[in-house]
């Protein structure tokens, strides 16, 4: 049975799900060079290279990675699950239209 309603609150459920992913991961990654910096300020080493593969290596950079990787797959699946969604409205839209074709044609040829 073709619901719009029922379709439209869960597009919209979906989106914005899907939003708040995609926002959850680009505060992730948009902060990666920052987290990096200040743990390069705070790491040892004589040289700027020392200091940088120190910070590159240091366990609160690695899961900041971890998290923003997480954070993408979370992004990835939100964005996957809303466009089959799509998808399955535009299908049952579709359905429905031609359902209503075929009613209209086999009156015609009844009447």
């Amino acid at each position: 049975m073709y619901d719009p309603q029922v379709i439209y609150d869960y597009l919209i459920s979906a989106g914005t799900d899907w939003a708040d992913k995609k926002a959850a991961y680009d505060l992730f990654d948009g902060n990666t060079k920052s987290v990096l910096a200040d743990i390069k300020n705070n790491a040892y080493g004589k040289s700027d290279a020392e200091r940088t593969s120190n910070a590159l290596a240091d366990t609160d950079y690695l899961f900041h990675l971890k998290e923003k990787n997480e954070a993408f797959a979370a992004y990835l699946h939100a964005q996957v699950k809303y466009d089959s969604a799509r998808a399955l409205a535009d299908a049952r839209r579709t359905q429905a239209s031609t359902r209503r074709a075929e009613a209209q044609y086999t009156g015609m040829q009844n009447g």
